[in-house]
């Protein structure tokens, strides 16, 4: 065979496919390889730059998980429509990459030292109020990024930011603007508000007996009973089963239990300890490392200080500038070896070089924190009401069945369930389909009580499950068919109704005549005293009166200022289906001289904000305008 294979190497056919293969390697590079694999295709392109599916998939994914992590742990992953969120988070990516793009114009950009401080300096990579590196890796890897990716990300984040706030920060507030806002938001009115009540109008409402027969007469089939029944019941809670179950709580499980709480306890024991970390780079390869680190355990052995060798040589920025210092932490927070090397010293030893993804560590076990635990007799009632509850919860499932196949064996009687269980014969009376007291809220119990076994058939129910721990059979004793209520029993109703609609219609007539009248000069007291009611008056009421209804208050600033000598004139619509006559007599606008220094400082920063961010609003909306978008008509 491989005579056969030097054979074919001294082809024309082998020399030819060589020769391409070399031209295309002197040409292109070893890049070329990917020539013949399919790249990652676009799925939108931002002034011809592309925005890749892949880029895609991962920026949902992690608006996903951060969607999920705000709904909290009951969050169901199914409520997210998925196409949805793409097509936000694709637009989101747009807008991303036309601000790099400016970024990138302008020559912004921001050092790694900077970098780095933000992510030292981010609480959430914290743990006891240090940066803790495991964390920072194992958070971020969370939502599919390496180091050099996030740290690549936050770079681009913060040169966008860069030009935000260049941008929010240099908006200029002209003196005239400021003067007239203050105008605006300091501005106070006299004003008088004449409010229209229902129950005002309800109570000078008159309604005949004719009025009254005639809409129950057109109003009967709305009238009727609820269909209802009166039920006898037992219901069966785990809770029940409980004391029982404390008698078959037996010395083994107590113990088993007691050590196991014991155990999981002290095994939060917790490890402070220091650390050296030799980084790996271009520089210093892992034999390089380690051997510097060796050199270091050396010094240490022969009476350096560790804090002084680890703020000068130690490449974690989280711990060195406190001495390597690492806090206390139990199992779990660091990386496999680090741990296992760890929890393998003696309090003041000090490791071998540890290699980690990380680096090469030195570290030192500085103090053992041991929680402490109470004895068994301490323990003895509280374990032997845990496992009893246990026991109960599992026994509830077996016994509910129980409960349900004598239900059906003796469907007759509520009497044999009961005796069976120890339970009482409870009665409750008019449950509805609808509605019901205590247990009877729960809609499955209705239904079952409701049911033609029940109704019909007179017989138990099936054992329902209320909740999570109660079990109940129901049992009919006795049905109310709908009825019509009499004339004489809804007659109250009925004028609460009609009195209702015909202050509604006095309510209307009421304002629009307010209304005309006022346009044409009658006095306020002459117009509130047709109606029985009086004015309600404020005196230079700013616009967060707190003693004014917000909806009157609305109304009247919207009012413009009345002509010297009049009235300006409106009206607004009252919480409750009431009205108001409003009226504007005066207005008196803010003055900037009567503000404090303060006052106004704090004002020309807040519409400094304000036009900050529309400007940049602005230079945004002006971009995407200007640029080149190409979308996918579907995702």
């Amino acid at each position: 065979m491989l005579q056969k294979m030097r054979d074919n190497t001294q082809s024309t056919g082998f020399k030819v496919i060589v020769g391409v293969l070399i031209f295309v390697l002197a040409v292109f590079g070893f890049g070329a390889f990917n020539f013949f694999v399919n790249p990652d295709p676009g799925i939108a392109s931002v002034n011809g730059e592309d925005i890749t599916q892949t880029e895609l998939a991962g920026e949902t994914e992690r608006a996903r998980m951060r969607l999920l992590a705000q709904m909290g742990e009951d969050a169901d992953p199914a409520s997210i429509d998925t196409l949805q969120l793409q097509g936000q988070v694709l637009e989101q990516l747009i807008n991303r990459r036309l601000m790099e793009q400016m970024t990138d114009e302008l020559g912004l950009g921001t050092s790694k030292k900077q970098v780095d401080q933000v992510i030292i300096e981010n609480p959430s990579f914290h743990v006891d109020g240090k940066f803790n590196e495991d964390l920072y890796v194992r958070l971020i890897q969370q939502y599919g990024y390496t180091p050099a990716g996030f740290a690549a990300s936050a770079r681009k984040d913060m040169a966008i930011t860069q030009i935000q706030d260049a941008v929010t920060e240099t908006a200029i507030v002209p003196e005239w603007q400021l003067r007239w806002l203050v105008e605006l938001m300091q501005q106070q009115r006299d004003l008088a508000y004449l409010p229209l009540e229902p129950e005002h109008f309800a109570e000078r409402a008159e309604v005949s007996q004719e009025e009254l027969q005639g809409y129950y007469d057109d109003h009967r089939l709305s009238f009727q009973t609820e269909e209802t029944l009166d039920l006898a019941f037992v219901a069966l809670s785990w809770k029940d089963l409980v004391e029982a179950a404390k008698a078959d709580v037996t010395e083994e499980a107590v113990v088993a239990r007691y050590e196991a709480d014991r155990a999981a306890a002290m095994a939060d024991e917790q490890r402070r300890a220091s650390h050296i970390l030799l980084r790996l780079n271009d520089n210093r390869d892992e034999a390089a490392a380690i051997a510097e680190a060796k050199q270091l355990r050396a010094q240490l052995n022969t009476g350096a200080d560790f804090a002084e060798l680890a703020g000068e040589h130690s490449e974690d920025p989280g711990s060195a500038a406190n001495g390597g210092d690492l806090g206390p932490a139990g199992k779990g927070v660091f990386v496999p070896e680090f741990e296992e090397a760890l929890f393998a010293l003696e309090v003041d030893e000090i490791s071998e070089p540890v290699v980690t993804q990380f680096g090469v560590h030195l570290i030192r076990l500085d103090q053992i924190i041991e929680p402490t635990y109470p004895d068994l007799e301490a323990e003895r009632d509280g374990i032997v009401n845990r496992v009893a509850e246990e026991m109960a919860r599992e026994q509830f499932a077996d016994k509910q069945r129980e409960m349900d196949g004598l239900a059906f064996e003796r469907s007759d009687s509520l009497e044999g369930v009961a005796e069976a269980f120890g339970l009482e014969v409870q009665t409750v009376s008019g449950i509805s389909r609808t509605e019901g007291p205590g247990l009877f809220a729960e809609a499955a119990l209705r239904d079952a009580a409701f049911s033609g076994d029940v109704v019909e058939m007179g017989y138990n129910s099936q054992a329902v499950e209320v909740g999570d721990d109660q079990a109940v059979v129901v049992r009919l004793v006795e049905r109310h068919e709908p009825r019509e209520r009499s004339f004489e029993e809804v007659s109250a109703e009925i004028e609460a109704i009609l009195r209702a609609e015909k202050a509604q219609d006095a309510i209307a007539d009421a304002l629009a005549e307010g209304l005309q009248q006022l346009e044409e000069g009658v006095s306020t007291g002459e117009i509130a005293g047709a109606y029985g009611l009086e004015w309600e008056t404020r005196t230079l009421a700013s616009s967060s009166q707190s003693d004014v209804p917000r909806e009157v208050l609305r109304a009247a600033f919207d009012l413009p200022p009345p002509v010297s000598g009049q009235k300006s004139v409106g009206s607004a619509e009252l919480a409750g289906g009431g009205r108001a006559l409003i009226t504007v007599t005066r207005v008196r606008n803010g003055d900037i001289e009567a503000m404090t220094e303060q006052q106004v400082d704090a004002l020309a920063r807040f519409l400094r904000s304000r036009t900050g961010n529309l400007d940049f609003s602005g230079l945004y909306e002006t971009l995407r305008a200007d640029a080149s978008i190409k979308r996918p008509e579907a995702i």
